[in-house]
């Protein structure tokens, strides 16, 4: 199945972006670590080694700060909620979840001045074989933002509560639903042409 790999399910993930480069991202959900989980109910690992590497595991997602909760409920799962802010202040910069090795979806800035949220498809990839396992994802994906929206294949687009931003929405109920695409444009300093997050320096890009 897959070598490195954990699938969200019973989640809501909110992904916040204001135009100037800022962000915050809140995860409240279940992750399962698809090759642990896969073994285990197949009977092709012993309790003590799944125990052992449930540990690691555990202790693998408690090292990211960004986790501000973490639960195993055995098997390869963890009840999880996740906060993360900070401002993007330059180009080429990214922000992944789970991490760089794992990511569930990437949020980065491009030399053109954009933001991008790519949700991975790992999951709709190998969905025959985690379904044959029993593992499931189902959830809600939202980004609130202020920014000029390139693109984005969102289900449901409404505006927010806060004036001025607009929410939009992914609802997952299979792991064969198509990944959260999302780009939009950061805002431009009128004096320089240039990002008001500090990206590149060519008014042209």
């Amino acid at each position: 199945m897959l070598a490195s790999c954990f699938i969200p399910d019973q989640y809501e993930c909110e992904i916040r972006l204001a135009k100037d480069g800022s962000y915050g991202i809140t995860f409240i959900g279940i992750l399962t670590y698809a090759p642990l989980y896969g073994q285990i109910v197949r009977g092709k690992i012993d309790e003590e080694h799944a125990k052992d590497n449930e540990r690691m595991f555990l202790a693998q997602l408690k090292r990211d700060d960004g986790f501000k909760q973490v639960e195993s409920l055995g098997k390869g799962r963890y009840r999880v909620r996740y906060e993360r802010e900070g401002r993007f202040v330059e180009q080429h910069q990214m922000v992944t979840f789970v991490s760089r090795q794992e990511p569930i979806f990437r949020v980065l800035t491009t030399e053109s001045g954009n933001v991008e949220v790519n949700g991975s498809d790992q999951g709709n990839k190998y969905a025959k074989a985690l379904d044959e396992v029993g593992i499931t994802s189902a959830g809600l994906t939202r980004i609130v933002t202020d920014a000029k929206v390139i693109e984005q294949n969102a289900q449901f687009q409404r505006a927010s509560t806060t004036p001025g931003f607009t929410m939009y929405d992914w609802k997952s109920r299979s792991l064969r639903d198509p990944p959260p695409r999302f780009v939009a444009k950061l805002a431009v300093d009128p004096r320089t042409g240039v990002p008001a997050y500090g990206g590149n320096s060519d008014p042209a890009q």
